[in-house]
């Protein structure tokens, strides 16, 4: 039987496709990725986002998997295959809680693409990994993200520094 890092897993929603990062996708990063209002959101974006920085973070991805420490995916539409944004899970060091991160391309925003990509990488997380808890931790001032957590089911369980943390407790607690 495998197990949840022998193979990248694929989930796929009513409009969506999370899948791994390819270098194929290279191209749809930059485009999409490349914008400050992103950059100034998601700590490992930077602005300008050019070429090495999207084969950076495929690297970082791809090494975070087969280390067992991360599981990010590509958000594509359905429809194309185009990546336009990114969701993860990132491990803590015991593997009981993971943090999830999320993007999504500016064009593609309040059309919730991003709660339907972590409504169901939230359902991954719980049914195939040994979580208790996952966590996001959203800027004040993001309220597209903040929405994106309670609409997935997230309460908030701090706030401080400009920061509110919410977390979402496995439903086999």
């Amino acid at each position: 039987m495998l197990g949840p890092f022998d193979v990248f897993p694929r989930l796929t929603t009513g409009r969506l496709i999370l899948r791994k990062l390819t270098v194929e996708d290279i191209p749809c990063l930059i485009q999409h990725a490349n914008n400050p209002r992103i950059a100034e959101n998601v700590l490992n974006i930077p602005y300008p986002y050019q070429e090495p920085d999207a084969a950076f973070r495929l690297a970082f991805v791809h090494q975070g998997f087969s280390q067992r420490l991360r599981v990010v995916f590509a958000i594509a539409l359905k429809q194309n295959n185009e990546v336009i944004g990114e969701a993860g899970l990132h491990f803590s060091g015991d593997r009981s809680s993971a943090e999830i991160g999320y993007w999504l391309s500016e064009k593609y925003w309040s059309m919730g693409y991003t709660s339907e990509a972590v409504k169901s990488i939230v359902d991954y997380g719980f049914r195939v990994h040994p979580l208790n808890a996952i966590y996001a931790i959203c800027k004040e001032g993001n309220i597209a993200s903040q929405k994106v957590a309670i609409n997935c089911g997230m309460e908030v369980f701090s706030q401080g520094n400009g920061m509110i943390r919410f977390m979402v407790k496995s439903p086999k607690l």
